[in-house]
């Protein structure tokens, strides 16, 4: 395996941070989302990487993924 940067953002938080609007208490996920946080994980290629990340944070929910790299 080998390890991957991923990077994810959340659509509907940062909706809401780019309108100035304040988030609604049934959003709930930090507002650090509205930018793109980097996570690294152990993966056997990119796909299997994006797939990994997804389970924890699913496009469900409004997470997308915007990056992933190898780094290692």
């Amino acid at each position: 395996m080998k390890i991957y940067s991923v990077g994810v953002y959340n659509q509907t938080v940062r909706n809401f941070v780019r309108s100035g609007e304040d988030l609604p208490d049934h959003v709930n996920v930090s507002p650090e989302f509205a930018d793109v946080l980097y996570f690294d994980r152990w993966a056997d290629s990119a796909e299997d990487a994006k797939t990994r990340i997804a389970r924890e944070y699913p496009d469900a929910l409004g997470y997308v993924v915007d990056y992933v790299e190898q780094i290692k």
